[in-house]
């Protein structure tokens, strides 16, 4: 299962090959935007690639049209509803309002001692015990399918 890295949140998730990036986010919580419900024609899933674009699937046509209507340089950009990871190496950098509402949240998260058991949201595993300092790995473990 490929890997990809979210910048400025610094943490990496697990993504399925076989299913588009976005439901692979949707599932690790990373919500983002698709008006069109993922058909690839709005543009507000769309993340800018920082490494390693080449690991993606190739662009099609109706992905082309929609980022060169809503985006300035295509070559920077993918729709998540579009695109699927197809091996490892891949980081976005997440810009949109929601993203940085998790930067801040991880960013206040981190590094700091655990108010409470925090458990993993999807398998119900305890990631952390109340009163431990709460890492960068356990951050990346509330992201993942558990």
């Amino acid at each position: 299962m490929p890997r990809i890295k979210l910048e400025p949140l610094g943490i990496s998730i697990n993504v399925s090959a076989n299913s588009g990036l976005w439901r692979s986010l949707k599932h690790a919580k990373v919500e983002l935007a698709a008006t069109c419900g993922g058909q690839g024609t709005c543009g507000t899933c769309a993340l800018r690639v920082f490494e390693g674009g080449s690991s993606l699937s190739p662009m099609q046509t109706l992905e082309q049209i929609t980022l060169k209507n809503t985006r300035k340089d295509l070559s920077l950009y993918r729709l998540t509803c579009q695109t699927s990871v197809v091996d490892e190496g891949v980081v976005f950098y997440l810009d949109n309002k929601a993203d940085k509402k998790l930067v801040q949240i991880f960013s206040r998260l981190k590094n700091k001692l655990a108010p409470r058991n925090i458990y993993h949201p999807l398998s119900g595993e305890l990631l952390i015990q109340e009163g431990n300092l709460i890492t960068q790995e356990i951050l990346e473990n509330l992201l993942s399918d558990a």
